[in-house]
């Protein structure tokens, strides 16, 4: 019988000895967590906030201090109990891919293989032939699942850092595993390279039925592949929820700063009104995180349009041309710096003096919080 859950995380916690005083560092706190069968979950979040080592401990590779691990319905860890790595019916892709140098493609693949394939025959079919028969057929099957049909002879030198992924993506599918882990598997790749592999790896585990879960810092390459993401913080989770929900309702300043790269401004309310020094906003419904009379309002930055008005005290101190947009930053009257984007219909030069035109349908204020830079990062 196949669980609707794949992996469930119940009040996972991760603590360090320091030698050096004897305490304790907290790496995770408290971390819950349930993937249904066939999403693709990222681990969204700074360096050093814990979801690298959250990915090692489903994984198998460390151990935690409370907490349950389920896989499949199956509790693989507690802080007593421990099932190897290698009994969990996992699959790993690594940042580096890891693939053996001295073997070719299909031997990478097929490593492996050979205990599952013998434990899974019978009879007539435990036979030398029919087990490297059914392994080159799986073989086979997975190259032409991520695209790399008729690559089985070459070494990992000789493919790009692209098509390494991939057969590294190949060879974690090829045991057909309950939960495929990835760790940042993009980092190491161009830029044109990892835009078009995030859309592969996607349709590829699609296509694969796999759930999965991978880690990134790259708030675009989360929202592109994922079903659901879980922001996390200094070892906590700040929210979980689909793309559109993490991006268009954000339900934390971190969250609303991390992955919509938001601008702040200082807001004061009037009934129905948020009044900043960039203008009013109207309150159409209570989506704030204050029930103060005053925050910060958060302003994405295609929210703001800007036009040229010699009469403003907001000027444009810089502009970036990246591509399809222009990147606007300008400088209010008390100094404050907000960031804009616009497409390139609309080019206006550094020094000029610009009205900011605010287009927030459901406007969010969060509580002043002027230290929310400042705090610390859990280093993993």
């Amino acid at each position: 019988m196949e669980h609707s859950v794949i992996l469930q995380l119940k009040n996972i916690t991760k603590t360090y000895s320091n030698r050096s005083d004897n305490g304790q560092t907290l790496v995770l706190d408290d971390v819950s967590l349930t993937l249904e069968h066939g999403e693709l979950l990222g681990l969204l979040g700074p360096s050093g906030c814990g979801k690298t080592t959250l990915l090692r401990i489903i994984a198998g590779f460390e151990s935690i201090s409370q907490g349950v691990v389920e896989i499949a319905g199956k509790v693989v860890c507690t802080n007593c109990d421990f099932i190897a790595a290698e009994k969990r019916n996992t699959g790993m892709v690594f940042q580096d891919y890891a693939l053996f140098p001295h073997l070719t493609v299909a031997e990478n693949i097929a490593f492996g293989l050979k205990n599952q394939v013998k434990k899974h025959s019978k009879g007539i079919f435990s036979s030398k032939k029919i087990v490297n028969d059914r392994i080159r057929q799986r073989v086979v099957d997975v190259l032409e699942l991520v695209g790399l049909t008729g690559l089985q002879k070459r070494y990992p030198h000789q493919l790009s850092g692209g098509q390494q992924q991939r057969i590294s993506l190949a060879r974690a599918l090829a045991p057909q595993p309950a939960l495929i882990l990835l760790d940042e598997p993009l980092s190491n790749l161009d830029v044109q390279v990892r835009h078009r592999l995030r859309a592969e790896i996607r349709a590829i585990l699609k296509a694969a039925g796999t759930s999965a879960i991978f880690v990134t810092h790259d708030r675009e390459e989360a929202l592109a592949i994922s079903d659901k993401i879980a922001v996390m913080r200094n070892g906590k989770l700040e929210q979980v929820g689909t793309p559109e929900e993490i991006y268009l309702n954000p339900q934390s300043r971190f969250v609303a700063e991390f992955v919509t790269q938001a601008n702040f401004v200082p807001a004061k309310r009037e009934n129905q009104v948020w009044i900043t020094e960039l203008g009013e906003v109207a309150i159409f419904n209570n989506a704030t995180k204050t029930s103060d009379k005053e925050g910060d309002l958060m302003l994405r930055q295609e929210d703001i349009l800007l036009a040229p008005d010699l009469s403003s005290n907001i000027v444009v101190v810089d502009r970036q041309f990246l591509g399809r947009e222009y990147d606007y930053c300008v400088e209010t009257g008390s100094g404050k710096r907000i960031h804009a984007r616009t497409d390139l219909s609309n080019a206006i030069s550094v020094g000029t003096k610009v009205k900011l035109t605010l287009k927030i349908a459901s406007p969010r204020v969060f509580p002043i919080s002027p230290n929310i830079n400042n705090q610390s990062l859990v280093k993993v």
